[in-house]
């Protein structure tokens, strides 16, 4: 049953990553220096980051899997701001 539960809250964990990168992915063309869009993506972010603690502490999931799901989601965003950075320079 423990295994269910472990299974269960890492898929969550990976849906609601996958949400956030699609999240990122749509406004990534729009208005990534908004305001309103690192407010929305730092409450994600947030929420996410505490989902994943909340999972660890209930030992659902291992340390490092949880901090690997949050290193690969920053990256993704740096990655999402450096090339939005990168466009606006060249203009």
């Amino acid at each position: 049953m423990d295994q269910l539960k472990n299974e269960l809250a890492r898929e969550v964990l990976k849906d609601d990553a996958k949400k956030i990168t699609a999240l990122i992915e749509n406004q990534k063309h729009l208005c990534v220096s908004c305001p309103a869009f690192e407010e929305v993506i730092d409450t994600q972010m947030f929420g996410f980051s505490k989902k994943v603690e909340f999972a660890i502490s209930m030992n659902m999931i291992e340390e490092e899997e949880g901090q690997l799901m949050l290193s690969t989601l920053e990256k993704h965003l740096n990655d999402v701001y450096s090339n939005a950075f990168e466009q606006n320079k060249n203009n």
